[in-house]
């Protein structure tokens, strides 16, 4: 960071969470999406997405790398929290937060603030339970305190700070799990074991990451979320309220 840059900062003013609702609002206004967000800070260590050697049939637990570092200039991490019944994560990554960037790079350019994106290269659960907006699941899969298991995680990074940034240091586990009989591992078709780490995920990506499951999204397999009886309760009372929410969106 240069001199110029150093003084800037310092005099930029923080902003809060509620300020980035318009530019959601707006690009979401056509389609009944039902989402928070939540903000936190670069972690010192970044958990990476499992890279598949074969997109579709054999995978590396390539997990803590440290060759992937995020800009020092980056302050924040948005985490966009999008309740969804369905596999829909590459309509929100590809098609909804694209215009949302755009959004808050014009808005917010005379401050000196930017917006970027990671292009799903980080795990996304890891800034979703650092934010408080969840907590780790016995599938390691993050429980979303409003839509438990039954949600999409998607990241916007920033050099902006603001003034209800959330870091939660440790990984606090979900109360509900600890003594469930864990109806997540017994209804699994492939029998992974579960334990608040995924620990046969091979089987899990192999089972699900073929080209076949592909063609039809709906029917990906989301056992796992679904036989946990805490996660179904919220999304039933999501449901009462709004029965178009969390389905397949219409672009």
């Amino acid at each position: 960071m240069n001199l110029v840059d150093a003084i800037k900062s310092v005099f930029r003013k923080k902003i809060k969470t509620d300020d980035l609702l318009v530019a959601f609002d707006w690009v979401t206004k056509d389609v009944p999406m039902l989402y928070d967000l939540s903000v936190t800070t670069p972690p010192d260590n970044l958990a990476k997405q499992r890279t598949q050697t074969d997109p579709f049939k054999y995978g590396s637990p390539d997990t803590f790398g440290q060759d992937f570092k995020l800009d020092e200039r980056c302050k924040s991490i948005i985490v966009w929290n999008v309740f969804s019944t369905v596999a829909f994560d590459y309509t929100y990554k590809n098609t909804f937060l694209p215009k949302i960037i755009t959004y808050l790079n014009q808005k917010y350019s005379n401050e000196g603030y930017f917006f970027g994106y990671d292009d799903y290269t980080l795990n996304r659960k890891q800034f979703a339970i650092r934010s408080g907006a969840a907590t780790l699941a016995k599938p390691s899969l993050a429980f979303h305190k409003k839509f438990g298991m039954n949600y999409k995680i998607d990241l916007i990074f920033t050099n902006a700070e603001f003034k209800d940034t959330v870091v939660i240091k440790d990984t606090p586990r979900y109360n509900n799990c600890i003594g469930c009989d864990a109806p997540c591992e017994s209804k699994c078709p492939m029998s992974c074991k579960m334990d608040f780490d995924l620990v046969d995920w091979e089987k899990c990506s192999n089972f699900v990451d073929t080209p076949k499951a592909f063609e039809d999204l709906d029917s990906i397999c989301r056992i796992c979320q679904e036989a946990c009886p805490y996660s179904e309760e919220l999304t039933r009372q999501i449901l009462n309220i709004n029965p178009n929410y969390g389905g397949r969106i219409a672009v």
